[in-house]
């Protein structure tokens, strides 16, 4: 049992090129999700702030 954990182990250590793929690729998407929340969003908050601006201006 402790052979076949030991084992895992020293292959998840040895894939560390395929883990850091996997960490752009989870970067890029994780980005991508920003991107397209602020897309959606940003003429609201954008417009919202505007009517702040002009509330305290008077």
């Amino acid at each position: 049992m402790l052979t076949q954990m030991k084992s895992a182990v020293d292959k998840f250590h040895n894939d560390e090129d395929g883990i850091e793929a996997l960490q752009v690729v989870m970067i890029v998407a994780l980005a991508a999700i920003i991107l397209i929340a602020f897309m959606t969003l940003g003429d609201k908050v954008i417009q919202w702030m505007q009517e702040r601006v002009q509330e305290l201006m008077g």
